[in-house]
């Protein structure tokens, strides 16, 4: 009897591969730390960014004319005081619809089009890339000794994507993570 269950399982196994041969990855990835700190942008935990209106014409012309760069800044309160050593932090980026240039698509409904965003790591600083869609770090944010709060500044710009660039809204987004060092 032993025998013939045997070949019924084996039998079950083939005739349903998929069922009994899957197999999918969930990867997890997280960190334990002893800093407690608590971000906000602009004062805001769930923050949105208003970038001033600008005319097609300042980007028409050639792919990766820039304008419009807005400032944004994120700040950490409630931080455990570092003693006698700055602390250091990092912020990864992650883009929720990346261009193939690592801007940020224009996610628009009836959007503006040959334009996307692009993220710098200061004000008037250089370009985050984030093509590919994995997380990029930008900035050396410091917990200067003994303080529990700092804050730093990023910038985002209208980029041209296209020689030519048509009116509309533009709407995009990007996550982001704070890794302690």
């Amino acid at each position: 009897m032993k025998q013939h269950a045997k070949a019924l399982a084996v039998a079950a196994i083939i005739t349903v591969p998929g069922i009994a041969l899957a197999a999918n990855t969930i990867t997890f990835n997280g960190e334990v730390t002893d800093q407690t700190c608590q971000a906000v942008v602009n004062g805001s935990t769930d923050p949105t960014v208003v970038l001033e209106s600008v005319p097609a014409s300042a980007l028409n012309g050639g792919v990766g004319r820039t304008t419009g760069e807005t400032t944004f800044t994120l700040q950490l309160t409630g931080c455990s005081a570092p003693s006698g050593a700055d602390e250091h932090f990092t912020t990864l980026f992650q883009a929720t619809n990346p261009t193939g240039s690592g801007h940020l698509a224009n996610t628009a409904a009836s959007g503006a089009t040959g334009v996307a965003l692009q993220l710098l790591d200061a004000p008037a600083g250089n370009p985050v890339n984030l093509a590919g869609g994995a997380a990029v770090e930008a900035g050396d944010i410091v917990l200067a000794d003994g303080q529990t709060e700092t804050t730093y500044d990023y910038a985002v710009q209208y980029v041209s994507e296209a020689a030519t660039v048509t009116p509309g809204p533009v709407l995009s987004s990007v996550t982001y993570t704070l890794r302690y060092e």
